[in-house]
């Protein structure tokens, strides 16, 4: 601590702008070097007096264990007694008596063991040798008794009590040339001098630790107290200026400046406060030229906004669009069957003929008004289940087997000719996903092809295992699609020009119906122009082998 008090004060000399700062410190290292001493002190002398407890608590514990040696010995003797004069006396009270005995021994041995290690730590002689040599005689002494006291038989009829005193006297007082009581008595009187001057020191290390705490900390309060006073000197002009400063800032002198003298932490603190002052004027110079920004900024955003609006305006006239289209697909084939009806219906009786015929082209119209309900219908199931999406391990070449064997029957229905050709790799290859989900998506593209045929056309399928993919390949000789019009051609309610003059009714949600449910598969579609008139689509779905992806 003293070394490290010089090194500040050094360091104090050496570094003029750390002045206060060094002065501070210094306060800071007397008053913990006074905390530390005290602490020291303290804990030196409750040390002290902790030891002595733990003494006296020991020669008290010796004490009373000698206590009740000697009285197990007098109830042994009692026994004893009885059975020389009356052979009275049961061999389970002498036994019991023994044993309480060599326990008290052991007790008195381990006590010992532990006063002699307190008494080396306090490096004080202590009665180590005269305490074992006493535990000792004890401890053979009580090894002959038991075996005196385990042949002992009554003295004969009128036998005279003198003797019976001194064959007592002769088991219990005496043994290897000492008498036992008087070695019990002294030591019985040396642990109780023991345990008188262990209390003793432990009072007097109590009362050091009171002199020493209260000496320290009226120590201690002084030095603060001056310290206390120097520094509140010390502080109060600075701080006064500072304030002055920091109430000239709040209030918008940025001109303000805080007079700079001395070299120590306030007056450097001075020339901060000042240069800071200086950088605040360049900075509300720089803000208001950053507000002139600003608003240009904000008069570019409310620019893009505006255009946003106008795509928002042009989002909404083509929901108006869509649904004034809807209103005309629905109410076309209403109004067309409702007057083929009324038509029927009109004048006298008619030929069977004409009713066929009128009925007929009713059921045409009907077919358009289904179409249109169709889409619909994909369009509304497509976005609740978008999220019942099954998942099951599908042979493909049976799915798509049904699929294509059911748009044949519809393209010779529209003399089309379908041809369709299914080349699996392996018999351990599927695919993960909704069946149903599947099937639709597949009858929506293969709809789509026969749609957009003229009679006469071919439609060709071909399906092949390829990396660990189903790649499928649709190829129809249809009208196209214009190039333009290639990038939209999956968007929801999106037709083409050449698509609306080849079919007037359908509302654009097939293939992107179609989209959705192959990309919920982790596969992808795309559709391209064929150099001959009609398209190419292709669609890829990931396969799994042995339920483990390919």
């Amino acid at each position: 601590m003293f070394i490290w008090i010089g090194r500040l004060c050094r360091a104090r000399r050496r570094y003029s702008a750390a002045m206060f700062r060094a002065k501070l410190l210094l306060a800071l290292s007397l008053l913990g070097l006074l905390a530390l001493t005290e602490g020291g002190v303290a804990l030196w002398a409750q040390r002290s007096a902790v030891q002595q407890v733990q003494r006296g608590r020991l020669t008290s514990d010796i004490l009373k264990g000698y206590i009740e040696l000697s009285a197990n010995k007098q109830r042994l003797r009692s026994w004893a007694a009885q059975r020389l004069l009356a052979d009275s006396a049961t061999d389970t009270l002498r036994d019991s008596l023994l044993q309480d005995m060599q326990a008290g021994l052991a007790q008195l041995h381990a006590l010992a063991g532990q006063l002699d290690l307190l008494e080396a730590a306090l490096q004080e002689p202590g009665r180590r040798e005269i305490r074992q040599r006493s535990l000792d005689v004890l401890e053979r002494h009580l090894l002959e008794l038991g075996r005196a006291l385990k042949g002992l038989a009554a003295l004969p009829p009128g036998t005279d009590a003198t003797q019976a005193s001194q064959r007592l006297r002769s088991l219990f007082d005496e043994s290897q040339g000492q008498d036992l009581r008087r070695l019990l008595n002294a030591e019985m009187e040396a642990e109780r001098l023991a345990t008188s001057q262990s209390r003793q020191a432990a009072d007097q290390a109590l009362r050091a630790i009171d002199r020493g705490v209260t000496w320290l900390s009226a120590g201690a309060l002084m030095l603060t107290l001056a310290l206390l006073a120097y520094f509140a000197w010390a502080l109060r002009q600075p701080l006064d200026a500072l304030m002055r400063g920091a109430r000239a800032l709040r209030e918008g002198d940025l001109g303000h400046r805080i007079p700079a003298k001395g070299r120590d932490e306030f007056g450097e603190l001075a020339r901060s406060f000042n240069q800071m002052a200086g950088e605040l004027q360049q900075h509300r110079a720089q803000e208001q030229a950053d507000r002139a920004l600003l608003e240009d900024m904000v008069q570019a955003r409310t620019a893009e906004l505006r255009q946003a609006l106008d795509t928002l305006q042009a989002l909404d006239a083509r929901r108006r669009r869509f649904f004034a289209e809807l209103s005309h697909e629905l109410r076309t084939p209403a109004t067309a069957i409702r007057g083929e009806a009324e038509v029927a219906l009109r004048g006298g009786e008619r030929p069977a003929q004409d009713y066929r015929e009128a009925l007929q082209r009713i059921v045409d119209t009907v077919g358009q008004f289904s179409h249109v309900l169709g889409d619909l219908s994909q369009l509304a199931r497509s976005e609740v289940e978008a999220l019942a999406m099954r998942e099951d391990l599908l042979a493909w070449p049976p799915l798509l087997a049904r699929s294509c064997e059911q748009a044949a029957v519809l393209a010779r229905a529209a003399q089309l000719r379908f041809d369709w050709q299914l080349r699996p790799s392996s018999d351990a290859a599927r695919l993960r996903g909704d069946a149903q989900r599947l099937s639709q998506a597949l009858a929506i593209v293969l709809d789509n092809a026969r749609r957009y045929s003229r009679p006469g056309g071919a439609i060709r399928l071909q399906a092949v295992e390829e990396g660990g993919q189903l790649r499928i390949d649709l190829l129809d000789e249809g009208i196209g699609v214009a190039e333009q019009d290639l990038p939209q051609v999956f968007d929801r309610l999106f037709r083409g020009e050449a698509a609306r003059a080849h079919r007037p009714d359908g509302l654009g949600l097939g293939l992107a119906i179609a989209r959705d449910i192959v990309q919920a598969h982790g596969g992808d579609i795309a559709l391209s122009n064929r150099e001959t008139p009609g398209c190419h689509l292709r669609l890829n779905l990931p396969l799994v082998t042995g339920g483990v992806e390919a």
